[in-house]
């Protein structure tokens, strides 16, 4: 079976104003295959996120769906029983974050998934940013 590789594709970039704490912006669909054809393995997400507003934090969550339209988290991933913040507002001091976040085994029992970034504590302004993209290895 073929295979080419996919990095940092289908992107999506933004900023989470008007982002509200417990909310989410997420990332573009991969499709992952359907019925007994898989098409995409190995699959992380890339996540440059730059958090400006103060006390603001960034945590990412994997997602999941079948008809590309209803999604469920993901509320496992094998190496953390919760989600990890990735990022946090200091105030402006924060440096920009590059993040790779492996996809968990259980994406592969739906035919899509997805990565989304939810903000916690405070809502989000046009100065934080975000960059999500997908690397993986596409079947043929």
């Amino acid at each position: 079976m073929a295979t080419t590789l996919r990095f940092n594709a289908h992107k999506t970039t933004g900023n989470f104003n008007g982002v509200n704490a417990g909310s989410a912006v997420a990332g573009n669909a991969v499709f992952l295959g359907e019925n007994t054809r898989q098409k995409a393995v190995s699959l992380s997400a890339v996540l440059v996120v730059d958090i400006e507003t103060s006390t603001l934090t960034a945590t990412a969550l994997w997602q999941v769906s079948n008809d590309n339209s209803t999604w469920l988290d993901l509320a496992y991933t094998p190496n953390n029983a919760a989600a990890v913040v990735i990022a946090t507002g200091t105030g402006g001091a924060d440096p920009t974050v590059t993040k790779v976040i492996p996809a968990p085994d259980a994406i592969h029992g739906y035919r899509y998934a997805r990565i989304s970034v939810v903000m916690g504590v405070t809502n989000g302004t046009t100065n934080d940013t975000y960059e999500i993209g997908y690397t993986y290895r596409q079947l043929f």
